[in-house]
């Protein structure tokens, strides 16, 4: 994951001043040697006894989900440094919409 290119990043508030964001899902891209391009979701809870996990996703997947996030109000939305990411790795704007 580190070296990975981290398309969405979940707002992450520690349980001690609050209880909103104390689990996310990051979206991650892995470039291959070759050029191919695997999506990844990682699931993350601050909570004693719940484990993360990491699944894979296809790239309409991985389109849906940030759609969904850029679509969302308050910390869920998607900064601009993060849209500019997005649109530069697409190389498309996926929040255009469609006329």
């Amino acid at each position: 994951m580190d070296k990975d290119l981290k398309l969405y990043s979940a707002p992450v508030n520690p349980p001690n001043t609050g209880l909103t964001y104390t689990r996310g899902t990051h979206l991650y891209a892995h470039v291959t040697r070759k050029g191919n391009v695997f999506y990844y979701k990682h699931s993350w809870s601050m909570w004693q006894g719940e484990e993360s996990s990491t699944y894979l996703v296809s790239r309409e997947e991985a389109i849906e989900f940030l759609q969904h996030k850029a679509a969302s109000d308050g910390w869920d939305a998607i900064d601009m440094s993060e849209a500019k990411r997005i649109v530069e790795h697409f190389e498309e704007n996926i929040f255009e919409e469609d006329a």
